[in-house]
């Protein structure tokens, strides 16, 4: 399977950021909970990074939008600001020590975990301890998922050692029979 990277790295959210993927998940036709996880080191990042789960629509080839899930991180700012769903500015990063709360031993984890029921995709953002949820969107069936790390200006160090521990999971949801009251009521 060729990655998405290259064609989502012409989108203009993306503009400016080295991109890199983790892996994809080629979603299923029942409900499923699945995530992506990284975890960073504030100080030995660039100053603004990019973390997501995104797709293209395979129908509609090179102009194709990219949909999903993305944030940018600004490190300076300490700010979250969602980039492909026009949401703004999500949150900041809170830690009573600031950045420097967030180290090799305690880094800054950041993660989306998105439930997918029927064609939509339920997701919520992770950043530290704070959680926020974001609307849902439509995807059509069957849908890929990738992975998508990246990173603003020129970064002399391998990507490996900015985002660490990364995690693609997915776990099936329980699905319910209709008949099953019936069926304890006998």
């Amino acid at each position: 399977m060729e990655s998405l990277i290259a064609t989502a790295a012409a989108d203009p959210a993306f503009a400016g950021f080295k991109l890199q993927s983790y892996g994809s998940l080629l979603l299923p036709d029942h409900p499923i909970r699945f995530g992506f996880q990284v975890d960073i080191v504030p100080s030995n990042c660039p100053s603004s990074i990019l973390f997501g789960l995104v797709s293209r629509d395979p129908v509609n080839g090179e102009s194709a939008k990219t949909s999903g899930f993305a944030v940018r991180v600004d490190l300076e700012m300490r700010e979250v600001w969602d980039v492909l769903n026009g949401s703004g500015l999500v949150g900041w990063v809170e830690h009573p020590l600031g950045l420097a709360g967030f180290t090799d031993e305690e880094p800054l984890l950041l993660g989306w975990e998105i439930e997918y029921h029927g064609h939509a995709l339920i997701p919520k953002l992770i950043v530290a301890d704070q959680q926020w949820l974001y609307p849902a969107i439509q995807c059509p069936h069957p849908i890929v998922i990738e992975t998508i790390v990246g990173w603003a200006g020129e970064c002399e160090q391998d990507p490996r050692g900015i985002f660490l521990h990364p995690a693609l999971w997915r776990e099936q949801l329980p699905v319910f029979n209709e008949q099953e009251p019936e069926a304890m009521a006998a």
